[in-house]
């Protein structure tokens, strides 16, 4: 527990700096993404031991690293081309090393984490004003849920949700996680909305709960989905760079099933206005 604590003492101030700064400089949040995604699609790579496989986890981790950024410059889809076209060439010119299975493992995760943590940036294209409200909802919203989850299954947990897949958690914990999340999200669009726009924009809170209800459990989701993965590797986490959490793909693997939506959601029912 201490360990976690002092991930988000230092954490924390982190993206309230990207909040902040992000407003003057809005690439930051381009760069904030890439390194995540960069780091991400590493640590799955070292922990399915493809990472020694350089002719495939180096393109990986560059097309991490590089999609976000060229996105936002109108070059996201040849920036995908090209990295497509560079994994299928290795796996032709070193086919006695590369096995079809090792190109599928990286690839397919380095795409599902790259255009899905990406959507953050799309939301800031989409909305650059308010790019500092979606980049907190998109990663505040499943994290509440997975605190919530945490300290509701703790105290409160005695059914078990998936033992198969995650022994610790529970269904009571799981309706903490969604509790949590709604009451956390409002408050998100509060602060934002009162404080920090100084009532110049206005907060659907309907069109919010139902944005954080819906995304809570898609964030379960997203836990399980990669906690599956994790035990087809005999693996605990993903990486180590945070105590007490794992890896990046560790924290970041709700956001990855929860930004998309977020995206579709508020382009068809916008959570704020003017």
């Amino acid at each position: 527990m201490a360990k976690r604590f002092l991930v988000a003492a230092v954490g924390v101030p982190l993206i309230i700096a990207v909040v902040f700064f992000g407003i003057y400089a809005p690439v930051l949040f381009d760069i904030a993404i890439a390194i995540i995604c960069a780091v991400s699609v590493g640590e799955f790579a070292h922990a399915t031991k493809t990472l020694r496989l350089y002719q495939i986890s180096i393109p990986s981790i560059i097309f991490a690293a590089a999609y976000p950024i060229l996105m936002t410059l109108g070059f996201g889809s040849i920036t995908a081309y090209i990295y497509t076209g560079i994994m299928l060439s290795m796996m032709i010119f070193f086919h006695k090393k590369i096995t079809y299975k090792d190109l599928a493992y990286i690839y397919c995760m380095s795409v599902i984490i790259t255009l899905a943590l990406s959507t953050i940036v799309m939301m800031k294209n989409l909305d650059n004003a308010h790019a500092s409200f979606y980049f907190i909802l998109a990663l505040g919203l499943p994290w509440m849920a997975d605190i919530g989850a945490f300290f509701a299954g703790s105290f409160l947990g005695r059914h078990k949700l998936c033992p198969e897949i995650s022994p610790k958690k529970t269904i009571e914990g799981a309706v903490g996680g969604v509790l949590l999340c709604v009451g956390a999200t409002c408050l998100i669009g509060w602060i934002f909305a009162d404080l920090i726009y100084g009532g110049k924009v206005s907060v659907n809170y309907i069109s919010l709960c139902c944005l954080a209800f819906i995304g809570s459990f898609l964030s379960i989701l997203g836990d399980l989905s990669f906690s599956l993965v994790k035990r087809n590797f005999n693996i605990k986490d993903y990486g180590f760079i945070l105590p007490g959490h794992g890896g990046f793909l560790d924290r970041f693997d709700s956001v990855v099933f929860v930004s998309p939506f977020i995206l579709m959601f508020i382009t068809y029912f916008p959570v704020i206005s003017f």
